[in-house]
């Protein structure tokens, strides 16, 4: 049985909870003050289907959260190199693209720029507008719909996508 996540609930997950600054967050989760990017996307994953298990988890209790649920290089690590014991093909949840033609909704986004440390940011694209094209939404800025043609492409940074294997 494969793992599938459900991107209309990814979205609506992240459309509910993107208001961080605001004290707009999901209370049953930890929050990472100024670094929660990649919590607040594992949240929306994790409510589309992803399920969480020992190497993929968060907790209240100081040290207990993994690495691969809040940190941007292990995210993608995660998403993209562990095949899930729930799974009968042995494939990886996840896939990495570098064309934003082939992402959509539910998609993660992950900002790379030298000058901040290499790979420093998750954020989840969940609109797609016909002017402005990939629209994400993300903690650690409390940004929502922000189209990624704001920041993309300039000179310093770059993007990665990862993208669940299997989607409805």
């Amino acid at each position: 049985m494969a793992i599938v996540l459900n991107r209309q609930k990814a979205v609506e997950y992240a459309q509910k909870y993107w208001d961080e600054e605001s004290g707009n967050y999901n209370k049953l989760f930890p929050h990472f003050d100024g670094n929660d990017c990649t919590n607040f996307v594992s949240q929306c994953w994790n409510y589309a289907g992803i399920p969480r298990n020992p190497n993929w988890n968060v907790s209240f209790v100081p040290g207990a959260t993994t690495k691969s649920w809040i940190i941007v290089d292990d995210f993608a690590e995660y998403m993209t190199n562990t095949s899930s014991a729930d799974t009968e093909d042995g494939l990886s949840i996840a896939v990495m693209k570098w064309d934003s033609n082939e992402v959509t909704i539910g998609d993660i986004i992950q900002f790379y720029n030298e000058e901040r440390g290499g790979w420093h940011h998750s954020a989840i694209i969940t609109y797609i507008d016909p002017v402005y094209g990939l629209c994400y939404t993300a903690h650690s800025d409390s940004v929502h719909n922000k189209p990624l043609s704001d920041v993309y492409p300039h000179q310093e940074t770059e993007v990665r996508f990862i993208c669940p294997r299997y989607a409805e």
